[in-house]
């Protein structure tokens, strides 16, 4: 088994998990540059985020689901649902670790 399909495997598996949640946005925008979005946890903690991460960081309202938010990327960007979940898995764990989004 490749590697490409078991990263591909473990972000399908991990959406199963995760999609049903309903992620919450943290932290404050302060602003961009360029394609860097700067968000603030606190005055000594602020990231830049990706014009990916910040999208979805946006779509993280804590009234809709990460099925919700795929479906949303999905149709906006018009591309398939199943092309969204490993970006879309990558983000949102990248966000949690960072404590950007909760569940």
């Amino acid at each position: 088994m490749s590697e490409e399909h078991t990263a591909d495997t473990g972000a399908k598996s991990r959406y199963e998990e995760i999609r049903g949640l309903k992620p919450q946005r943290q932290g404050s925008f302060l602003g961009e540059e360029g394609e860097k979005f700067y968000v603030a946890k606190s005055e000594e903690e602020v990231y830049e985020l990706s014009p990916l991460a910040y999208y979805v960081w946006l779509l993280c309202d804590g009234e809709h689901t990460v099925e919700d938010v795929a479906n949303t990327i999905s149709s906006e960007v018009n591309m398939p649902l199943e092309d969204i979940v490993e970006p879309l898995v990558e983000v949102l764990e990248s966000l949690h670790g960072a404590q950007l989004v909760v569940y």
